[in-house]
């Protein structure tokens, strides 16, 4: 199905040839298509259909645009832009099955994937997210506590043997400091978990 956001998109592509941040793709398209502020009644989903559709139009297009006028659309976390003078030369074999975001594009041009998200998946891969960006910070902090290396961290037995050797002169039994004898078990813990 073609996008109906891909004209509007493109426009904005050609006349930001810096490149140009998917927030003020959705800002301009929110002006000129208000049905992208009535997807859902979910903050959240609605947020996940917008970017969905986005990210659907400029899959289409960096398709389209290599096909039928050997122009790279590069598109990043941080900016989208179209590349007339590209470094690389493509051959006309370059399809985007060949790119290192295969994977990527293949998801956002399945509509079916916008489909089946509902208020529950986007829930479920926020917390996702989230949760993994709060593993590894506190991973790295119970490194920290347990002064250990990171090229340490799936070393258990080197985590055990640090935790006991520090857990022992912080023992509140032996003078040590409470806090910071839990501290040093809780780092443990989320290591060896």
């Amino acid at each position: 199905m073609r996008n109906p956001l891909i004209p509007d998109i493109l426009a904005l592509l050609r006349t930001h040839s810096e490149g140009i941040a998917e927030y003020d793709i959705l800002k301009s398209l929110k002006q000129r298509h208000t049905v992208l502020q009535r997807l859902a009644d979910d903050a959240n989903l609605q947020l996940f259909r917008q970017h969905f559709l986005i990210m659907n139009a400029l899959y289409q297009l960096q398709s389209s645009l290599w096909q039928e006028e050997q122009l790279v659309l590069e598109i990043r976390s941080t900016r989208i832009r179209l590349l007339h003078d590209h470094p690389h030369q493509h051959s006309d074999a370059t399809t985007l099955a060949d790119s290192a975001d295969a994977k990527l594009a293949a998801y956002y041009l399945d509509w079916d994937e916008y489909v089946k998200t509902d208020k529950d998946e986007v829930k479920r891969l926020l917390d996702s997210f989230f949760h993994g960006i709060l593993n590894q910070d506190e991973r790295k902090e119970a490194l920290k506590t347990l002064e250990l290396d990171a090229d340490l961290l799936d070393d258990k037995e080197a985590i055990k043997h640090q935790y006991r050797k520090l857990a022992h002169n912080a023992h509140p039994d032996r003078g040590g400091d409470t806090d910071y004898f839990i501290s040093l078990r809780q780092a443990y813990e989320c290591l060896m978990h």
